[in-house]
């Protein structure tokens, strides 16, 4: 169990990681990127961007808009770290 939650909060740590590399800097300060650019980059390193994008807004650390993101229809939705 817990090697499984390790795995899970390495993913988190490395999606926000991710975001703040390829995000630009909103006027508050926080990274931010569209899902579009985020799911282009992050699916060369997992299949399940979706997925840990809904554990890390669970755990507080990212904010969209909208229940579930679907590749396409919600490119130019801003996902931004908190």
């Amino acid at each position: 169990m817990d090697d499984a939650h390790s795995h899970v909060s390495r993913e988190v740590l490395e999606l926000c990681l991710v975001i703040r590399q390829i995000g630009k800097s909103q006027e508050d300060g926080r990274a931010a990127v569209e899902f579009g650019r985020l799911f282009e980059h992050y699916v060369t390193i997992s299949n399940k961007v979706v997925g840990v994008l809904l554990r890390a807004r669970r755990q507080g650390l990212v904010h969209f808009e909208g229940e579930m993101l679907w590749q396409g229809r919600d490119d130019h939705v801003l996902i931004m770290l908190l």
